[in-house]
């Protein structure tokens, strides 16, 4: 189990006992790098966020399945144990703990040369994503959307209706949170390689048929010279 101070903090709740939901919300790191787990720990806990931590997949899943575990909010690093350099774990994790706990917020890390794994990652439930390395603001701020989210939810639960999907301001319209994550990506990659379709359709791992669907179904044009 991970030593850090996070850690600690969760041992000393103690299980054992009933708990209190918290009045702030509570996120969930997974960092297998223990130095930058600590770190991003104290910038949450400076923002005001209850803080949980885990070093692997294994421990998040303690975490996740102990029904008192008062955590909403979760900043997972992709690249976990046994091989750091590649999303498989981080990406299976991120399925089980959407299958564990549906309403969970997930704000994922991936690698700036990513973004086919950041394209996956939102398909199997990711709130959002964030490259590495992610400042203390852009973190502050994806952890700012998903409360609204959490809080819209809550309401909606409050009142009585039935949980439904909500959706973002994207520009004048509204769209689906996910397809707002997707829509962030696209753009970004097609910016970045100047509308070269071929080489963007490579990075997000799309065909280029793919990635003109998703061109024309967000209104993504290349600007005028």
């Amino acid at each position: 189990m991970a030593t850090d101070k996070c850690h600690w903090k969760w041992l000393d709740k103690g299980w054992g006992v009933a708990l209190t939901m918290p009045v702030h919300h509570t996120v969930l790191i997974v960092e297998d790098d223990a130095s930058l787990r600590d770190w991003w720990c104290g910038s949450l806990e400076d923002m005001g966020y209850d803080v949980l931590s885990a070093g692997s997949a294994a421990e998040a899943l303690v975490i996740a399945r102990q029904a008192q575990a008062p955590f909403d909010l979760a900043l997972l690093d992709l690249g976990l144990p046994p091989h750091p350099n590649e999303p498989t774990a981080g990406l299976e994790l991120l399925r089980l703990l959407i299958l564990e706990r549906p309403s969970l917020k997930v704000v994922v890390l991936t690698g700036q040369d990513e973004p086919s794994v950041a394209l996956t990652a939102i398909g199997l439930g990711a709130f959002d994503f964030l490259n590495k390395p992610a400042s203390s603001q852009r973190l502050r701020e994806a952890l700012a959307r998903a409360v609204l989210f959490l809080q819209a939810e809550q309401q909606l639960s409050t009142d009585g209706q039935a949980r439904m999907t909500l959706t973002a301001p994207i520009g004048e319209g509204v769209r689906e949170f996910g397809e707002a994550a997707q829509e962030k990506l696209v753009r970004s990659v097609l910016t970045d390689s100047q509308f070269n379709v071929a080489q963007a359709a490579r990075k997000l791992g799309l065909t280029r048929e793919h990635l003109y669907y998703f061109m024309k179904k967000f209104g993504i044009e290349r600007a005028a010279s």
